[in-house]
This record gives structure tokens, sequence and C-alpha cells, in this order.
């Protein structure tokens, strides 16, 4: 079980909350994969590098040693909060004894969010300290009641695939949350939940990507599988996303739950070489799906389109010679585009400092702690919980100073985009759009059914 779980519940939740992004139209360039050129400081506080006192990119730095005017807003102090710190904490999936999962980096993101926001002097003048707890894929509720329990004014950056869990518990201890993103719709739709792209909704689909290969690909589509670990939450993602292309035009000849931990792929291949499919998606993590693809060149078969989720953006899948001309997924900012995007140059300044593993879902983690810092930094000597809330429902466009799409995180609105990357050569290409994101209200669809966890 605790080989399924962290298998398909990793991937599956995660590939699809990459169906959005949008990037502002001057990121533009042709991607090459997640490694780009090393960050250079742009000397007037706009570009990459350690200069952050005005400019995080198109972002003015919410960090700053000014101290806040005026007396605090509460007589009793709110949690977390001295006179001279703020206490955040950070949930996510690091320890695990089976797969390597999509949450790697998202500590070590937060940890350089941190470190960036303090040497800028703070939060109004307050430093902030960071705790971390790794929910190892089945720990979330159990770190959750940890956090309740030490002090936090918020939890920032979090991302962890099992994130139904925790739920109840964060909300009844009042904590509020501002995440790098939600896997499934129980943590999407929960109270003072805020992320930085929102998406993962049980009856919405952003099918944008679905008629952007429809158009591509008219015939392929006509005879497409999707294949999904057969657990509740990567099952309920898998169906979301046949039933999403089904309404773009889109019509499934195999639909294969996988039983847990199984690694023998010969049978779904066999079986999808045999109905002649040319279109295939599959919700799981890389290492299962990197075997799965070589399984179908054993086979001598191969789909004509192989569409994958934003879990996929990573060096090992690239690498992978099976995977070679599969669209991948993201929410953010292409690496490859880095030296256009002193942002980008800033995340990957401060999480190489950390030690940490570049990750678009960590590039989300580090925008969720800019996101955070907005909020809280407007609040001036008024830090409570009920007024970060407040603050954070204001916010209504937001890209991180160009690390992702534009989202309204305050309202919690769907994104409407997407970017598809490509792996050519061992490396990410930009696909579609030429630059920035391809967005469209029309790309959320109305599903038949909540798509949840519970089934």
């Amino acid at each position: 079980m605790k080989r399924t779980s962290i298998a398909l519940l990793c991937t599956v939740l995660l590939v699809l909350s990459a169906c959005g992004s949008r990037v502002s139209d001057n990121e533009a360039g042709s991607g090459q994969g997640l490694n780009a050129g090393g960050a250079q400081s742009g000397g007037d506080g706009s570009g990459g590098g350690g200069d952050t006192k005005n400019k995080i990119g198109t972002l003015e730095n919410p960090c700053s040693a000014a101290k806040a005017n005026g007396a605090a807003g509460s007589a009793k102090p709110a949690p977390g909060v001295t006179a001279d710190t703020i206490r955040i904490g950070v949930i996510s999936d690091k320890k695990n004894d089976i797969t390597p999962v999509p949450t790697i980096g998202i500590e070590e993101a937060v940890k350089g969010f941190v470190a960036m926001c303090n040497e800028s002097g703070g939060i109004n003048g307050r430093q902030l300290e960071l705790k971390t707890y790794d929910s190892q894929i089945f720990k979330t509720d159990d770190v959750t009641k940890s956090a309740c329990n030490d002090d936090l004014f918020a939890l920032v950056g979090t991302g962890s695939v099992q994130d139904q869990q925790g739920v109840s518990t964060r909300e009844a201890c009042g904590l509020p949350e501002v995440g790098a993103y939600s896997a499934t719709p129980e943590r999407s739709t929960s109270k003072n939940f805020f992320q930085p792209v929102p998406g993962t909704r049980s009856n919405v689909f952003n099918n944008g990507p679905c008629k952007y290969l429809k158009k591509k690909f008219p015939e392929a589509v006509k005879k497409a599988a999707v294949v999904y670990t057969d657990v509740p939450a990567a099952s309920s993602r898998g169906l979301a996303t046949k039933e999403a292309c089904i309404k773009a035009g889109f019509d499934f000849v195999v639909d294969k739950g996988i039983a847990f931990g199984e690694k023998n792929f010969g049978p779904v291949v066999s079986e999808m070489k045999s109905k002649n499919v040319e279109y295939f998606t599959i919700v799981s993590v890389v290492p299962d799906t990197a075997a799965l693809l070589r399984e179908m060149k054993n086979q001598d078969y191969m789909p004509k389109v192989i569409d994958l989720g934003q879990q996929y953006y990573d060096e090992a899948m690239a690498a992978e010679p099976a995977a070679a001309g599969a669209f991948v997924l993201t929410n953010t900012t292409p690496f490859a585009e880095e030296d256009d995007t002193p942002a980008l140059q800033l995340y990957s300044e401060w999480l190489e400092k950390e030690g940490g593993r570049p990750s678009s879902l960590g590039v989300q983690a580090f925008s969720a702690g800019l996101l955070f810092a907005q909020a809280a930094a407007s609040l001036g000597n008024d830090l409570t919980r009920e007024a970060l809330v407040a603050a954070l429902k204001d916010i209504h466009e937001w890209d991180g100073g160009g690390l992702q799409m534009t989202t309204d995180p305050g309202s919690g609105t769907h994104n409407d985009c997407f970017l598809y990357l490509r792996i050519q050569d061992g490396k990410f290409e930009r696909a579609f759009p030429e630059k920035g994101f391809e967005c469209d209200p029309k790309n959320i669809v109305k599903l038949s059914k909540e798509y949840t966890t519970a089934g």
C-alpha cells in the first residue's frame, strides 16, 4: 500500500494542478532543460543575483527592514508573532523508501525564500523563523497536528501529495495556509487556504491542453488511452482528465487503473497496442512512467502523442530515451528562460544556497512565500491571522514577479492557462505557445460529477 500511495497519489494530483500558467510576455525563449544559465545580478535591484532591495523581477520586494508605524491592531499578540519575529511553517513530503516524489525541492525553496526575505530586512522589520515538517506521504495529518501546537502564524509554501489529510485539523486550529499548490479538491477548497496557482477543483477542469492537442493531432485523439494508479486520489484525477478531454473531442478506447505496486506494464501496453492507441496520458510518478514507456519500446509500439503533467518536468524524465517527443505541462516559467527572468534567477540563487533541486513546484513554493510576504507586509502592525486572510483575499493579480502565470489567488479562481514543453534530445524545449502562456476563460469546463478522493 505504501508503494501505491506514493506512486500514483503524487502524480495524479500534481499533473493536473499544472494545467494552467501564464508568464509575462517578456519571458520568452526556447526551452532547453531544467538547468539554465547562471543567475547574474542586474545591479539595479530588478535583476537576479542578491540585489533585492526594490524589485523581485516585476514585483516590488515585499520584504523590508522598515518598521511599520502605529500600534498593534490587537491587544493580544497573534500566534507566532513577536515584536521582532514571525514564525511560519512548511509541510512537504521528504523522506520515504519507495520512490522519488514531486514535492522534493519545496522545503528548500521555502528556506531560500525565508533567507532572502530576512536578508532584505524581514517583513516590516520582523525576521522570519521557519519550522519544517516532513509529511512522508502518509503523515500529513500527524504533522499538521504538530504545526497547530507549535505557535505558528501561518503555513507557507506547503505541498503534500495526500493533502486531503490534515484539512480539518488545520481548519480547527485556525492556521492560515499559503500553499505551493493543492493536490486535491479537499485542500484547494478548504477554509483560509490560498495558493499562487489556483486549481484542482472537483467539478471544473482546464481542458485547454486537450483542445490544443485535438487541433494539432485530430486523428490521434480518436484513439486515446488514460492510465492511472488505482487509488482514489489518482483515479479520480485520471477520470476527471478523461471527461475534460472528451469534451474537447477525444475518444478513449483504453481507461486503465493499475493496481497498487504493479510493476508489470506488459499487459496494459499490449492492450493499447492491440487497440491502436495513438494518444496516451498517465497519472503516475516518473520512475513508473519511464518503465511503462520502455515497455512500449520493447513491444515495438509507441503512440503518436504522449501527454504528461507538471510532475514530469524532471531531469530524469528528459533523460529517458523512451520519453523522446513527449509533451510536458508546466505552470511556471521554463527554467531554460532563466536568463530573461530575473525572478527565476533569484529563486535559483537562493535555492542553490539551501542545497535544493530545481523543480516547477519549488518555484510555486517560492512564489507562495512572496504572496504571503506581500499580504503580511500590507498589514503594518495589525499582524493577526484574520487580517492576513483578509489581505490575501484582496490580492487578485499575481505572477510572483514573473515566476508563473498571472492568477487570482484572492478569489481562488481556477487558472485558465497552459504551456507545453516537449522533450527533445534529452532536454525540455518550449512547444506551445511561442512565448508566455496560452490563456482563455473558455478553457474552464464544467464536469458532470464531483471528482474527489472520496469517490
